[in-house]
């Protein structure tokens, strides 16, 4: 790895709800540790659950017995959350924008939105392992 960069932590998870309390109280301690704002740590929080959501019911289609992985690492000066499923992937242009009329009282489809809104920059890789989405925020404010 380049200069400023370090590993802080990887978790490797069933595809559950419980799943998320640990992944969440993790970037907690992460976020806190690295002396992030409580809106940052907030905002961290809000975007990683929409994207572990997605691992897990989209990804992972609720397979308990699909594992997820969560990467944690820092490069120069930004936190980069890597979230990673066993899913074929999707095309990001292609869902529906949950802001238009007809998609307002839509149940699901705000996940990216949200993630765009609380964090940095949202990158989505797709594979043949499956789908690796990278939340990054930068951890000055």
């Amino acid at each position: 790895m380049g200069t400023g960069s370090r590993d802080l932590k990887r978790l490797q998870l069933p595809s559950c709800v419980e799943s998320l309390h640990e992944v969440v109280d993790t970037a907690a301690q992460v976020t806190a540790d690295l002396a992030m704002s409580e809106d940052a740590c907030d905002e961290v929080a809000i975007a990683l659950t929409e994207a572990v959501n997605n691992a897990i019911f989209h990804g992972n289609e609720g397979v308990r017995e699909k594992p997820f992985t969560v990467e944690f690492t820092v490069v120069d000066g930004m936190l980069h959350i890597a979230v990673l499923d066993q899913g074929p992937g999707f095309d990001p242009e292609e869902v529906p924008d949950p802001l238009a009329e007809e998609n307002l009282l839509n149940p699901s489809g705000r996940g990216l939105l949200m993630m765009r809104a609380m964090v940095d920059d949202v990158q989505h890789h797709f594979c043949a392992a499956g789908t690796r989405v990278v939340l990054s925020k930068r951890i000055a404010s």
